[in-house]
């Protein structure tokens, strides 16, 4: 098995794609300005405290606020108000980023993520990932960490398993030093703000995807300064091959991602047996429907019924992965009538779902024969990276967002200098499509090496363009 970690990096955007062999796994776009900001740490202000609800609001600094809620607090009395004091400071983390109306959501539970471990400075205990399941191991990662995480909280993540005791120590040591200059910088501060600088699109990216033994291909000798930056201060011991993709065509093109992000965009997805599948993400769940081929099912045994959800299991894990599909979620599979039928597909389930680094548990069947699936929440949705609700439709459609349809384009022009040797680039766009590339044209000028010529066109739909 071979993990590849493919970085593409654009004025836009800069995506990162993981691929197991030749699948895709997981595709992550960060923006600048829009970077998750999880785990980041502010000090913060509380400006009000709502009682009934046991939350308060926390102003972080540059114009915007937060949410704490009780349950997010390490000490906690009997209600929010008893704990917080309008006007109070403190060192805070987000939890979570925000979404829609909310804020980003705070608490003092604090965290430190390297890629072996999860320092947690005011816990206490150690505790391991769902996979690592060897007792002889944990006894000894254990006996190991004793005495270097006295006084703390750690859990110890997957990729522990491949690293040697000395890298595990060596990444606690760092940890345990970048929590003490958390704490210094925030004791220096007079107002609310981040404590210390905010993560780059590229650096977010590589916390989240690094791997031990992975390749990492970039697309840019920009990109490649800013892995091996990265990798010195943060995996030293990094033990993968990081290169410069050289060939002519572009990086996501070439290895087939961009193709499959356009498929996980799609409600139907086509199975090898003829069957499909229908995604159907709504405001509360999302809901997912097995469809048979006739073919498949024409002879009528329970083992046809059988065959094509485990198939189709298959394929709906993989596709949850890819596009980050959480909270929760009803599966209509077709109705087995064979003995032990329901066991083997919740066991398939949950072994794929397993295999995801996020956590999720497949709850069973109803009476009405819906699977029920949860799945933590850790970032958004692929949909709500690439689509906004489309005004023309009273919010019962979508478009593209402004920023996916720029990095779109901005990809269409960076293929065509690769393919032409014309002198400028040319680009007809409807008139809102126009007004966003005009802002950014001095900056796809530089990264094109070209002049770009941009002419509105009034009769061409707001966000449609044509090259040349």
């Amino acid at each position: 098995m071979s993990l590849s970690l493919l970085i593409e990096e654009g004025p836009i955007e800069t995506r990162a794609a993981l691929l197991q062999d030749e699948t895709l796994l997981e595709i992550h776009i960060e923006r600048p300005g829009n970077v998750s900001r999880t785990g980041a740490f502010y000090l913060g202000r509380i400006a009000k405290i709502l009682p009934d609800m046991n939350i308060a609001f926390v102003d972080i600094g540059g114009g915007e606020s937060g949410f704490l809620q009780l349950a997010d607090l390490t000490k906690k009395a009997s209600g929010i108000a008893a704990t917080v004091q309008e006007g109070e400071r403190l060192l805070l983390q987000i939890r979570k980023d925000p979404k829609g109306d909310k804020g980003v959501q705070l608490g003092n539970r604090f965290e430190l993520t390297g890629r072996y471990l999860v320092l947690r400075p005011e816990g206490h205990g150690l505790t391991f990932a769902k996979q690592l399941r060897n007792p002889e191991w944990q006894a000894h990662l254990s006996k190991l960490l004793s005495e270097a995480a006295q006084g703390v909280g750690l859990t110890v993540r997957t990729a522990a398993a491949h690293a040697a005791d000395s890298q595990i120590l060596a990444e606690l040591t760092r940890l345990q030093s970048d929590w003490k200059t958390v704490r210094t910088a925030s004791h220096g501060m007079k107002k609310p703000g981040p404590v210390g600088p905010l993560p780059s699109p590229l650096s977010v990216l590589l916390q989240k995807n690094l791997l031990p033994g992975c390749q990492i291909i970039v697309n840019n000798v920009s990109a490649l300064a800013g892995v091996r930056r990265f990798l010195t201060r943060h995996a030293a011991d990094f033990d993968g091959i990081v290169s410069l993709w050289q060939d002519q065509a572009p990086l996501f093109e070439a290895m087939g991602v961009e193709a499959e992000i356009e498929k996980a965009q799609q409600t139907r997805i086509s199975l090898p047996s003829g069957a499909n599948i229908v995604i159907e993400p709504t405001e509360a769940l999302t809901v997912i429907d097995v469809n048979s081929a006739a073919q498949t099912m024409a002879s009528g045994t329970h083992s046809a019924a059988l065959a094509v959800n485990l198939e189709a299991a298959e394929e709906i894990c993989r596709q949850i992965r890819l596009r980050n599909i959480s909270g929760i979620l009803i599966i209509d599979f077709i109705q087995m009538s064979g003995k032990g039928d329901v066991a083997k597909l919740t066991a398939s389930l949950q072994s794929r779902l397993d295999a995801d680094p996020v956590a999720s548990r497949v709850i069973g069947m109803t009476e009405l024969g819906l699977m029920q699936i949860t799945r933590q929440r850790e970032r958004p949705p692929l949909r709500d990276l690439l689509y906004v609700p489309c005004p023309a439709c009273d919010g019962n459609g979508l478009r593209k967002s402004d920023s996916a349809r720029l990095a779109e384009l901005f990809r269409a022009l960076e293929r065509e200098a690769r393919y032409t040797r014309c002198a400028e680039l040319k680009v007809r766009a409807g008139t809102g499509l126009a007004l966003l590339l005009q802002k950014q044209q001095t900056r796809f000028e530089t990264e094109l090496a070209r002049p770009l010529v941009i002419e509105t066109n009034g009769t061409m739909a707001a966000f449609d363009y044509q090259l040349g």
